[in-house]
């Protein structure tokens, strides 16, 4: 075996290389292979132009809104409408009074309510009947939920909210 030996400029001595330092070559750095992800990405251009239908946007859909005021039901009203308002009562607002704006009937108790609201059911001969329910400002939502409850154990199906200024 013969010995690599290596001058360095300068120095008189003179250096063992030793064989494994000469066989080392620097690393060639990983490329994923660009040839399949160019082809891939070819095909799917051709697919997408092949499959691309070119058409006219479809524009409106054709529909007739009702004529007259915006909100109202284009239906005659049929039933009596019952007007439920719910206002705070007590020093801490702890307690309310729901009052039935066309008979002016006041009542701090939802069973009260409930049976006024079976005997409306009784009266119009429907469970139809609309059922607005409206709370000031400073009510407690217990109060709220317990004339809406009312409401459902009279078994009526027409029940909504309104504001404390639209009624």
């Amino acid at each position: 075996m013969a010995k690599s030996t290596k001058q360095i400029a300068g120095e008189e001595a003179v250096h063992y290389v030793p064989p494994r330092k000469k066989r080392e070559r620097p690393k060639a750095a990983m490329q994923p292979p660009m040839t399949p992800m160019i082809d891939v990405t070819f095909q799917l251009i051709i697919f997408f132009l092949v499959g691309f239908q070119m058409r006219e946007t479809e524009g409106l859909i054709p529909s007739a809104l009702p004529q007259g005021d915006i909100g109202k039901s284009a239906e005659p009203e049929i039933f009596k409408k019952v007007f439920i308002r719910v206002q705070a009562q007590g020093d801490l607002k702890d307690r309310a009074v729901y009052q039935i704006k066309e008979t002016l009937i006041q009542t701090t108790d939802p069973e009260e309510l409930r049976v006024y609201l079976e005997g409306q059911k009784q009266s119009q001969n429907s469970d139809k009947v609309p059922v607005v329910i409206q709370a000031d400002g400073d009510v407690q939502w217990e109060f709220i939920v317990e004339a809406f409850n009312a409401a459902v154990r009279a078994k009526l199906k027409n029940v909504a909210f309104a504001s404390s200024d639209s009624i």
